[in-house]
């Protein structure tokens, strides 16, 4: 039984209640439950309506309530932004193990702040870049490491959403200030930490960035990147490209990646999470149903076997990430599946690059710091 604290009641705090309210009814084994004592926002009225559906035990205004709970041993941080630094780091400076959405900071310079404190608390981290935890991904990885897509030469990725509010309002996600970047680091983020999951770290990138939104109210203005494109190479040779939109009117949510090799291309699609596409020259595509009994998580939920196994949601995934969080806070994995701190900051370091090569032109090399 882990105790937790959470910062955080909109969308990901409720993904989260979710996933650790019911992971402990997994059939895997051995089973992992949480224990959800203390959930803190500045909306109590919202926070009380996940108390309620979630059973946590209390809600508060102060996340330092949340924070200084002797019996929560993580703390969750789904808050905004802007929040993400002073709570998790005085968590840490509490002992505490940290889980934080990412992006991790609002940039490198943040994020390297709360990554060097986990690490001076020597804490178990994880920061939330969820796409580790799609079966198909982590079987994907498994095939290029184990050299079946032969020599890795591009990766690709589209990550396309239309984020517009009807009222054309703009929320805090559109706020340098408060969100860091945009497009850049709410969904290029992630395919950027695939990127690096599966085939290599990011070395340099050369970037465009565009921004048409406009707050008409006059109230917002730092608005950051709507879309960009950038062009990267990896430290193995391998070339990458994103793109990311959030203005993307056709979208509702389209995320795709693509790593070509020597031997092959693999092709995974966010529409149709439990599938991969493997096309081997000469022989044309084959879909690969990831819901076999020897592919990742098979018999996380049920069995596989005379009923067969069916394929998943993007809820399940968070199930998954969850488990893996409670595994590693009790011990069981000294280095986690999962993104760390360590890896929420080279991502922040890689979304600056692409933010200042936009800016310059120019080509952009990644130094990463100790």
């Amino acid at each position: 039984m882990i105790g937790i604290s959470m910062l955080g009641a909109g969308f990901m705090g409720e993904m989260h209640s979710l996933s650790y309210s019911t992971v402990h009814r997994a059939k895997i084994e051995p089973h992992r439950k949480a224990r959800l004592i203390t959930l803190a926002d500045t909306d109590v009225a919202l926070a009380e309506k996940l108390r309620r559906r979630y059973d946590w035990e209390e809600v508060t205004a102060d996340w330092n309530v949340a924070i200084e709970h002797p019996d929560a041993q993580l703390f969750i941080n789904a808050g905004p932004n802007d929040v993400h630094a002073a709570p998790t780091i005085a968590a840490a400076k509490r002992g505490k193990h940290l889980f934080s959405e990412k992006p991790l900071g609002r940039n490198a310079d943040e994020a390297h702040q709360i990554w060097a404190a986990a690490e001076q608390a020597e804490v178990v981290h994880m920061c939330a870049f969820v796409h580790r935890f799609v079966p198909a991904l982590q079987l994907m990885r498994e095939m290029i490491a184990s050299g079946e897509v032969g020599t890795i030469r591009h990766f690709r990725s589209n990550f396309l959403m239309d984020m517009q509010h009807p009222d054309e309002s703009l929320s805090w996600r559109y706020s340098t200030d408060r969100a860091g970047g945009g497009a850049t680091g709410d969904l290029g983020s992630h395919h950027i930490d695939q990127a690096r999951f599966l085939v290599g770290e990011v070395r340099r990138v050369k970037a465009m960035t565009r921004t048409w939104s406009k707050d008409k109210n006059s109230q917002l203005h730092d608005v950051n990147d709507d879309w960009f494109l950038a062009g990267a190479e990896l430290d193995n040779g391998a070339t990458a490209s994103f793109e990311a939109s959030r203005v993307a009117e056709g979208h509702q949510l389209t995320g795709r990646i693509e790593v070509d090799g020597t031997r092959g291309t693999l092709r995974w699609e966010m529409e149709r999470l439990s599938e991969l596409y493997f096309s081997e020259p000469g022989k044309g595509p084959r879909r690969i149903m990831v819901v076999s009994p020897n592919h990742p998580y098979s018999d996380f939920w049920l069995p596989v076997g005379i009923q067969g196994s069916f394929a998943i949601g993007w809820r399940d995934c968070f199930s998954h990430q969850a488990y893996h969080m409670l595994a590693a806070v009790s011990g069981a994995r000294s280095a986690p599946l999962g993104a760390t701190f360590e890896d929420g900051y080279r991502v922040a370091e890689i979304v600056d690059a692409i933010i200042r090569s936009s800016e310059s032109g120019q080509n952009e090399e990644i130094k990463f710091r100790a």
